[in-house]
């Protein structure tokens, strides 16, 4: 017989298995970090990062948010700042906003992409 412990303690154990990675609590990658070692961050990702350019209907780049923090058109434009495009069909982000970003990223053939899932702005 089962005891009523153990069924409580195996209904957390499942709640905490389908709880996604980019939690509340999980700090998100700055897009130098992410930029870095993206090989070790296959898969669900939170990304936070300062808007430097816009398609809307298909997505948006975002360049670290830390480092260009008083950034005018140089920083977004300086060939040096990392720079990582999200793919994206929603609304789109301003310009030169910090948003955090979820979605999952992949490898490809031709490289890694990044599909967000969630986009708030900070």
């Amino acid at each position: 017989m089962k005891s009523k412990y153990s069924v409580a303690v195996l209904s957390l154990l499942c709640a905490s298995l389908v709880t996604p990675v980019w939690s509340a609590t999980t700090k998100p990658l700055s897009i130098n970090e992410l930029a870095a070692k993206p090989d070790t961050h296959i898969g669900k990702v939170a990304v936070v990062g300062r808007v430097a350019a816009v398609t809307p209907g298909k997505g948006f780049t975002l360049i670290d948010s830390a480092n260009c923090s008083t950034c005018t058109t140089d920083c977004l434009t300086d060939k040096s700042t990392k720079k990582i495009p999200f793919l994206w069909g929603g609304a789109s982000p301003a310009l030169k906003d910090v948003v955090v970003v979820q979605g999952t990223l992949s490898k490809t053939a031709k490289g890694f992409t990044v599909i967000a899932d969630n986009l708030k702005k900070q």
